[in-house]
């Protein structure tokens, strides 16, 4: 049986339009539930006060945007931009049920079309990683931040990913093969302390949690690594092939375990 999410390559969320959208909703909704993931997103929204205007920098279709407008009433409202316009079409019909002060645009992250000093709090959320130039972006919400309010980033390190194949010279090869390759900026989050106070940003927060993938997602997530790595030429067939056996029979053993660290990151304007 195939899962919703099989074949989901992180690479694709460079552009979304080119790829299934239903797959990659499916994804994003199984893997937003992971409480760990939640635990982030609770502090983040914390911060969210009555009469906001906020930004959301590659919003998708709304999945968090739709939970933080609410919060800026009364008064407030939310900004959700992308560069998917199927996504932003998408936040746009889920917006169309509900009565809430949104408006989702398609944008471009290192390049907003606002006027400085326009929002309350920015924020981005698994976007750094897949950009050409993260540095931009973070420059580009500091601009159209106001002094004295607040950027928000969640984000992974996919040096951090981990599975409990027992092969481990298979797994690294494949996992610095993701890492390094195939998702633009995955070690950003080890120069973020560094990029935030280059930009002038000041008062930076770091909160962590170690995600826990659901079974099903890190079977599909691990075996399409493998399949990534394979097509690249850095493992044969017979590897990839052995990969997802060994990652297969895990699940079927009830001992599959795989994890990924996220990192919070707040700061002022």
């Amino acid at each position: 049986m195939t899962s919703q999410t099989a074949g989901v390559n992180v690479h694709s969320f460079t552009d979304i339009d080119d790829s299934s959208l239903s797959t990659y909703v499916a994804t994003l909704e199984i893997f937003d539930a992971v409480p760990q993931l939640q635990e982030l997103k609770a502090l983040a929204r914390a911060r969210v006060r009555p009469g906001d205007a906020i930004l959301d920098v590659g919003c998708g279709y709304g999945i968090e945007s739709l939970q933080l407008a609410p919060l800026t009433q009364p008064g407030g409202n939310l900004i959700g931009i992308d560069k998917s316009s199927a996504f932003v079409d998408l936040a746009r019909k889920r917006a169309a049920d509900v009565t809430l002060p949104v408006d989702f645009r398609v944008g471009n992250a290192e390049a907003l079309a606002f006027d400085d000093d326009t929002f309350d709090l920015s924020r981005v959320e698994r976007v750094l990683v897949y950009l050409a130039d993260p540095k931009q972006a973070l420059s580009e919400m500091r601009r159209v931040t106001k002094p004295g309010g607040t950027i928000e980033t969640i984000e992974p390190d996919f040096g951090t990913d981990i599975i409990n194949v027992p092969d481990r010279k298979l797994a690294r090869r494949i996992r610095d093969y993701e890492c390094d390759v195939n998702v633009p900026q995955g070690l950003l989050m080890r120069d973020m302390p560094w990029i935030l106070e280059d930009l002038g940003f000041n008062d930076i927060e770091i909160n962590t949690r170690i995600l826990v993938f659901p079974e099903q997602l890190a079977v599909d997530y691990f075996i399409q690594m493998g399949a990534n790595a394979q097509r690249a030429g850095v493992i044969s067939k017979d590897e990839e092939e052995a990969w997802a056996a060994a990652v297969n029979a895990l699940k079927a053993d009830g001992r599959l375990f795989a994890t990924i660290g996220y990192y919070l990151f707040t700061a002022k304007a």
